[in-house]
């Protein structure tokens, strides 16, 4: 895992960049080496815990941090090279790809059906949460399932930027 965050640094060197395109980038270079450390505590909490279930719970919480670094170096990729398509390593694409009329609907109407899909999920996560309850003082199951609401709202976020977005077009 790069937490030096290289080649966004290189990318601006080669590409020029602007004081706030290295302002960002430092920014977020300072924020990925900060969690790197946390990553290590936390690996570190997970070999030295004493038992299953905290290991497993860690595990849900490192597996999130390791995205959120991949995403800082994504980030800092698309601003350092000005392009996904000229950093040689992964970076978040950019929002300038035209799409017609008729794909445009396309998008909207998989979006629409995939976020009826969410609020499905997420009235029938609240069912289950609610049966769980009984078992809250004994077991995990009520908090794994919350973490799972916590994402389907995440979902629904990322599905509403998408139709947003396609309306734009």
């Amino acid at each position: 895992m790069d937490t030096t965050f290289e080649t966004a640094k290189r990318g601006l060197r080669q590409t020029g960049g602007s004081v706030e395109s290295h302002e960002l980038v430092e920014l977020l270079a300072r924020h990925g080496s900060e969690e790197g450390a946390l990553l290590e505590r936390y690996q570190r909490f997970i070999d030295d815990a004493p038992t299953t279930y905290v290991r497993y719970l860690v595990q849900l919480i490192v597996d999130d941090e390791r995205r959120h670094h991949r995403l800082l170096t994504e980030l800092a990729n698309a601003i350092a090279w000005g392009s996904s398509e000229w950093s040689p390593d992964p970076a978040m694409p950019t929002m300038a790809s035209a799409v017609d009329q008729d794909e445009g609907q396309v998008l909207l109407r998989e979006t629409r059906v995939l976020l009826q899909s969410e609020k499905r999920d997420r009235i029938a996560l609240k069912r289950l949460r609610k049966r769980l309850r009984a078992y809250a003082d004994t077991t995990m199951w009520t908090l794994v399932v919350d973490l799972m609401l916590l994402d389907t709202e995440k979902h629904t976020q990322i599905l509403g930027f998408i139709a947003d977005h396609a309306q734009k077009r």
